[in-house]
């Protein structure tokens, strides 16, 4: 949720105050103090900026969004529900870039991990049906197609779903 140079700030305010309180021999204080410095620093190790990574991805600010995953260094490290997102990220970010190998590595990592929400699972399953598209492998494309309309789909999506329907339909008639 905050970006490293916030919880630096957050951590330094606590440890500071943990000492003016540890001055003033108020020893419940600077046990506060120092158990939210290191909520800080077991909240900086165990989820990342993957939160506001996504949040850049929703606002389709994608350069932003890369900056602040980059900044996880070991995404192993991650507890599994932001771990699903640091990949749904950068799978996103990877497509962006025409990256369709990694793209599709690093999409199908976050469908395996698991994502919370059936809308997540949708745009997962739309972006690899997109890539497969662009792969011009039109029956694995159908595939993810006929998974995505197995769910509860946002308006967004449905007509995204339909127009990549249209263009496989289109490839396949080329063909």
């Amino acid at each position: 949720m905050f970006t490293p140079i916030t919880r630096v700030f957050l951590i330094i305010v606590c440890l500071t105050s943990a000492v003016y309180y540890y001055t003033k021999e108020d020893f419940i204080a600077m046990s506060m103090m120092l158990i939210a410095g290191v909520l800080f620093i077991y909240g900086y190790f165990k989820y990342g900026t993957v939160y506001a990574a996504v949040q850049q991805v929703k606002r389709r600010n994608l350069k932003k969004a890369e900056v602040l995953i980059s900044k996880i260094k070991n995404p192993d490290k991650l507890i599994k529900g932001h771990k699903s997102y640091y990949y749904f990220t950068t799978g996103l970010i990877a497509l962006e870039k025409q990256e369709l190998e990694k793209s599709h590595s690093d999409l199908t990592q976050a469908l395996e991990i698991g994502l919370r929400t059936k809308n997540d699972k949708s745009i997962v399953l739309l972006n690899l049906a997109h890539i497969e598209l662009l792969r011009k492998d039109h029956t694995k494309a159908s595939e993810y197609i006929k998974k995505v309309r197995e769910m509860d789909l946002n308006p967004l999506v449905e007509s995204e779903t339909n127009r990549i329907e249209k263009e496989i339909k289109i490839a396949e008639e080329e063909e």
